[in-house]
């Protein structure tokens, strides 16, 4: 479905704003001008240059630049910022900021609106939450001319250098559904090379060094050392292994977006948490890319893109080249939990083999739960392995034959599960074949 968009930038003034410090751990350095709008307005030639900015009115002044080409039809881009007078200067100074980016067509018409005698002034927009959003109101002074007591809008916000920004410029910068319209055009001399390079890394991948919810490995072995070298710890703040991801490229690690931390670092090479031998590189993560459309709720969507401050010489997995097919065996991977009834972790990385669960078995064995197009089943009915807490990101690693040798590819992420190693309770696991689009999208333009 085509969409028109309209889109808000404000400087917020929050008395409340700077509360959440967990959204401004430290993180890639963005400054405003290194994000969004550059980009719409300096590469893609679809929208007209920024008006003048409108006289001071509350501190604030406005510009506005409208769309001249049919790929975004009537859209819009409102930038505001503060006056700079003195008496506004000291105002922003005293509180916190946030920008409000305004992506829905059901009240776009509100934001370019005319003031109405018939509604109040909208009030300041609220703090930005947790789940990025924020609102504001304005209330119908004159009953007879208004459907509606009061008017509400909402819209997406971040703090600069926030969870929340990534969230948001993702969603910008999505292609996931080829009928959303092309917002952006990056006439980028390299990218056809970076296209190049990563297809030709992809015909050496899924290659190891030898031939041989919050989710989980039950029943499962130890691995042997490095068989699985693109396997990725993932680390908290507090440097513990809560999760894992599969390195895809020199600088890409897929992981579940379930996953997503404001702060995370990743270890490559790990066997033994317990024992270094010298082989493991940790670092922090440099860039993260959560899908925009992951639901918390369905869990839907359960993808994420960790970018690597620098490359990498460590053999990659493959990404599919074809959906998964049922009772396909493949290999999990993780340092969860190996029993159930266990506090933390294993030390050392486990591994166990699972077939690929048919649909309609999936969604017979999990009735109350919503298992959409985007996800899949693996395990065995007597629930003899399985992934368990711990394992949540890493990868479901499938065999294929590349000529006449064995290569490895990355159908699903460990998502979510009922339980632990439970009688016909399979394991949920993120289809990747379904985000190939938006997993080269995102590192062919962000390399």
């Amino acid at each position: 479905m085509r969409f028109r968009f309209v889109l808000l930038v404000v400087t917020c003034i929050c008395e409340f704003c700077g509360a959440n410090t967990e959204e401004n751990r430290p993180g890639p350095k963005t400054s405003p001008s290194e994000g969004l709008l550059p980009e719409v307005a300096n590469r893609t030639g679809l929208f007209t240059p920024w008006s003048q900015w409108s006289r001071c009115v509350d501190c604030l002044q406005r510009r506005m630049k409208k769309c001249v080409s049919p790929k975004c039809e009537d859209s819009r881009i409102y930038e505001e910022k503060p006056c700079g007078k003195k008496r506004c200067k000291r105002k922003a100074r005293q509180k916190n900021q946030f920008r409000v980016v305004h992506l829905d067509e059901d009240s776009s018409h509100l934001v370019r609106q005319a003031p109405s005698r018939a509604w109040s002034k909208w009030s300041s927009w609220s703090p930005c939450s947790e789940n990025c959003r924020t609102q504001r109101i304005r209330i119908c002074r004159k009953p007879g001319r208004c459907r509606k007591k009061q008017q509400e809008q909402t819209a997406y916000c971040y703090h600069d250098n926030s969870m929340c920004e990534n969230y948001v410029l993702n969603l910008l910068d999505s292609q996931q559904n080829a009928d959303e319209i092309n917002r952006y055009q990056y006439h980028n001399e390299d990218l056809a090379r970076r296209v190049s390079r990563r297809r030709r890394l992809q015909k050496r991948c899924g290659e190891p060094f030898r031939k041989n919810r919050m989710l989980k490995i039950i029943g499962g072995t130890e691995s042997k050392k490095h068989k699985w070298p693109w396997h990725v710890a993932i680390l908290n703040k507090y440097y513990e292994v809560f999760c894992g991801g599969t390195l895809i490229g020199p600088r890409w690690v897929l992981t579940a977006s379930h996953c997503i931390r404001p702060y995370l670092r990743v270890r490559l090479n790990e066997h033994d948490l317990r024992a270094r031998d010298g082989r493991e590189l940790e670092m922090t993560v440099y860039k993260i890319f959560q899908h925009p459309k992951f639901n918390h709720k369905t869990v839907d969507n359960d993808i994420a893109l960790l970018q690597l401050p620098r490359a990498v010489n460590l053999p990659i997995a493959c990404l599919p080249n074809r959906s998964p097919r049922a009772q396909e065996v493949c290999s999990v991977m993780g340092w969860g939990k190996i029993r159930t009834s266990d506090t933390y972790g294993t030390h050392t990385l486990h591994e166990a083999k699972l077939p690929i669960v048919p649909p309609n078995v999936c969604r017979r064995s999990y009735r109350h739960f919503l298992i959409t197009a985007n996800m899949l089943c693996a395990g065995w009915p007597s629930g003899k392995s399985d992934t368990c807490a711990g394992d949540s990101g890493g990868g479901l690693i499938c065999p294929f034959k590349r000529k006449s040798r064995l290569a490895y590819s990355v159908q699903g992420i460990t998502s979510f599960g009922d339980g632990c190693g439970l009688r016909n309770k399979y394991g949920i696991y993120t289809t990747v074949f379904n985000y190939l689009k938006w997993i080269y999208y995102v590192m062919d333009h962000y390399s």
